[in-house]
């Protein structure tokens, strides 16, 4: 997947591992924590997968809040940081939905959207949360990520 904008490294075990939790979790969606060492942001060293705790899995996602906190915890304890979070379009698309932007509340926080489908993983692509100038509209919006497999 080659996208514009910034440059985010990862794994290639991350990425699988990710996107095996994404085929099986359909036709539900799947989420996790997307995990760098504070000094690096834009280098994933872990990730955090995470029971979908939505109402409706197979529309959108909701993180366990007893996994969010635990994340929290442990990454203050080890020098890391919380970077983005990632999860699955059952519906084969790995655009930013509407529901995903309206979501998207810190600015820079980076979004790993994994399109899946009846027979696995479509696609992937990443997005980074981009802030919005006190004299712009206001709308929020996302600006593609390059992944970079290490």
């Amino acid at each position: 997947m080659n996208q514009a904008g910034h440059v985010i490294k990862f794994s290639a075990d991350i990425l699988i591992a990710i996107a095996d939790q994404a085929a099986t979790t359909w036709p539900e969606e799947c989420c996790g924590l997307l995990i760098a060492d504070a000094g690096s942001p834009d280098v994933i060293c872990r990730f955090v997968g995470s029971d979908n705790v939505a109402a409706d899995r197979q529309k959108t996602f909701e993180i366990d809040p007893h996994v969010l906190i635990a994340t929290h915890r442990s990454v203050r304890a080890t020098g890391e940081a919380i970077v983005g979070c990632f999860h699955s379009h059952p519906n084969g698309d790995c655009s930013p939905s509407k529901t995903d932007l309206s979501r998207a509340e810190e600015a820079g926080f980076l979004w790993l959207i994994v399109a899946t489908g009846e027979r696995g993983v479509i696609d992937y692509a990443m997005y980074r949360r981009m802030p919005t100038a006190l004299t712009d509209t206001g709308v929020r919006h996302f600006q593609s990520c390059t992944i970079v497999k290490t």
